[in-house]
């Protein structure tokens, strides 16, 4: 009788681990995968156009934005060696051939990063190599090879299959551009089959950026949503979309930041609607999260909070920095941590299921977002948020470390983020 119990408690546990998989994965959705190279100079040496440069080292690795978001989002799972399977889904296109064959195995057996979303398609994988120097890191991107109908076809099904079986996803990252064959509307197919109003989304693309948010406008019609949307971009992203110019070696003003929204909020009529907030990035400069005003109050004044730069340069290993991947690290940092103080168990709760935020880091989040929600004269909507982005900038320069991809110390990312300011509200 014993064992019969038993038996059946396990069996209920299989059960309800797969009814809700999706629903506590998040899914990540990069279509555009690389293998990375990367060809590290000699120390104290640039690339010099022209002349002829020999390695001081040179790796093979994973590349593509929704695979660093992937790779980042491992870093902070194995911080608690927490099981990973379901908890990250990319979906993605890999081509056949060696190439592929590299990034899915470091992606499954490296990363422990589930395979359920990742379509093998006919058209070879391309390779983006990284040649890393003293001062700057150059990057060359090969095109990628054409994906199918039926390719695209397949994907969508497999997607359908899940949500049937798990329900819409508790979060989705929507990451880079899109390989050949895709549609403008491919990111919006994709998030109509897998957002629910309670899913939370973080957007770092620009790609099919109106279908996506007529589509998140549809999500989040619901009076009792509780998800939402952000839109992570940088400065001069930001500006050029507005239709104005900005260096990224300049730091933008407030000025600037207020005229370059209005102009987005005007461009793009459903993100009134369809996004929450603004997740700027301004390279060594501060960040700012700005508030997107809703419809019926777009004649307000735009709240901004702005976040302290963080400087590592007194942590950088052997006078080499790795920028590449840092933004994308930014995005799973941000997320990651939206989705636990979404989520936020109160005292003597268990964790929510599927977070990826490991215990002890999340403690931190919630200490830090307490400290600075009694600091600043904001709702803890936006405290809640201003906090995710400031992990997420931490774990972006935490990874600017390390050589690979998106690869980072949790521990760096947690001294940063537990070091910064206040923010301060514009």
């Amino acid at each position: 009788m014993n064992y019969l119990w038993h038996l059946l408690l396990l069996l209920s546990t299989m059960s309800a681990t797969t009814t809700h998989a999706l629903s506590t994965s998040i899914v990540v959705v990069g279509l555009n995968a690389a293998l990375q190279k990367r060809f590290i100079l000699p120390p104290n040496t640039n690339l010099e156009p022209g002349n002829v440069h020999r390695a001081h080292n040179s790796e093979t690795g994973v590349g593509g934005k929704g695979q660093d978001v992937g790779v980042a989002m491992s870093c902070l799972m194995s911080k608690e060696k927490q099981p990973r399977d379901d908890k990250v889904l990319l979906a993605q296109f890999l081509g056949m051939g060696p190439e592929g064959d590299a990034v899915s195995g470091a992606l499954r057996l490296r990363r422990g990063l589930s395979d359920k979303l990742t379509i093998r398609n006919a058209a070879p994988l391309r390779t983006c190599t990284t040649i890393v120097g003293k001062d700057c890191a150059t990057e060359l991107v090969e095109t990628s090879g054409e994906v199918t109908e039926e390719e695209l076809e397949q994907l969508g099904q497999k997607v359908e299959s899940l949500v049937n079986d798990g329900g819409k996803a508790s979060g989705v990252c929507i990451m880079g551009s899109m390989p050949p064959g895709c549609g403008d509307d491919t990111y919006a197919q994709l998030s109509e089959k897998m957002v629910g109003k309670d899913t939370l989304v973080l957007i770092d693309s620009v790609i099919g950026l109106d279908a996506l948010l007529k589509t998140l406008k549809s999500c989040f019609e619901s009076d009792d949503r509780e998800g939402g949307a952000v839109l992570k971009l940088n400065a001069a992203e930001l500006c050029k979309l507005a239709g104005a110019n900005k260096s990224e070696a300049e730091k933008v003003t407030i000025e600037e930041l207020t005229a370059a929204t209005s102009c987005f909020l005007t461009k793009y009529e459903c993100a009134s609607s369809a996004l929450d907030y603004l997740c700027v990035t301004d390279g060594k400069f501060p960040g700012y999260l700005v508030e997107v005003p809703k419809e019926s109050t777009t004649e307000n004044k735009i709240n901004f909070i702005q976040l302290p730069a963080i400087d590592i340069s007194k942590q950088v290993k052997g006078g080499m920095l790795y920028p590449i991947g840092a933004g994308d690290t930014v995005a799973a940092g941000t997320l990651a941590a939206w989705q636990y103080l979404h989520h936020e168990p109160k005292a003597g709760e268990e964790n929510f299921f599927g977070v990826v935020v490991p215990k002890q880091v999340g403690n931190i989040l919630s200490s830090v977002k307490s400290k600075w929600l009694s600091d600043a004269s904001s709702d803890e909507k936006s405290i809640k948020m201003a906090t995710s982005f400031a992990f997420g900038l931490s774990c972006g320069s935490a990874s600017c470390l390390q050589q690979e991809n998106s690869v980072f110390d949790v521990d760096d990312a947690v001294r940063y983020f537990s070091e910064m300011d206040s923010p301060v509200i514009q």
